[in-house]
């Protein structure tokens, strides 16, 4: 693999690494699904929920345009509209760099 491709360095354990920097406990599951620019999964974790987990294409968003979408989405939820807001940790919005 040439690791000047984006997501080159993106294995299993290096996704499970980061979910469980956040203090989330994964079970291992991992489910690739289809994205046309980022890398999406479905995750299992140990209290039997499945989440997504979504990782951006290097140098593709700005983090700025990344935290205003996740805004927007959070905006869109407590309007009941249906989507899928992304998780809060600690009162913030946070990004893993």
């Amino acid at each position: 693999m040439n690791k000047d491709t984006p997501y080159a360095n993106l294995t299993p354990n290096t996704l499970l690494d980061a979910i469980d920097g956040l203090g989330l406990r994964c079970d291992g599951r991992l489910l690739q699904l289809n994205s046309f620019e980022n890398r999406v999964y479905q995750v299992g974790f140990e209290d039997g929920e499945n989440r997504i987990v979504k990782f951006y294409r290097p140098k593709r968003w700005s983090d700025e345009a990344i935290l205003e979408e996740h805004g927007f989405t959070l905006e869109l939820a407590q309007q009941e509209i249906p989507v899928v807001p992304p998780l809060v940790f600690g009162g913030h919005l946070r990004l893993l760099q």
